[in-house]
């Protein structure tokens, strides 16, 4: 495969259009982020219940299993960088 075609092929342009599109969005994750963090000892109970106890009883075990792992490592990324952001603020004001 020569370069040209490398650069003519359909998967090269949309490799480009997803990275621009990436790039324009990339600054509404940080809201998002910080509306999880604040929120998380909301969400992360709430999902936790529905996801053990609830969805098995509808007949959805396999799917708040799923869920529940999902959270649960949503959750842990959220307080491993409460964590980090005490640590910096620790290490700025000694």
């Amino acid at each position: 495969m020569d370069w040209k075609d490398l650069i003519w092929h359909p998967l090269t342009g949309l490799a480009v259009g997803v990275s621009a599109i990436g790039q324009l969005g990339f600054g509404l994750l940080e809201p998002a982020w910080s509306l999880l963090s604040s929120t998380s000892g909301l969400w992360f109970p709430a999902i936790a219940t529905t996801a053990s106890t609830i969805m098995p009883e509808l007949g959805y075990a396999q799917l708040g299993t799923k869920v529940l792992l999902a959270s649960a490592i949503l959750f842990v990324g959220v307080q491993v960088n409460k964590l980090i952001d005490k640590i910096q603020n620790w290490r700025e004001n000694r």
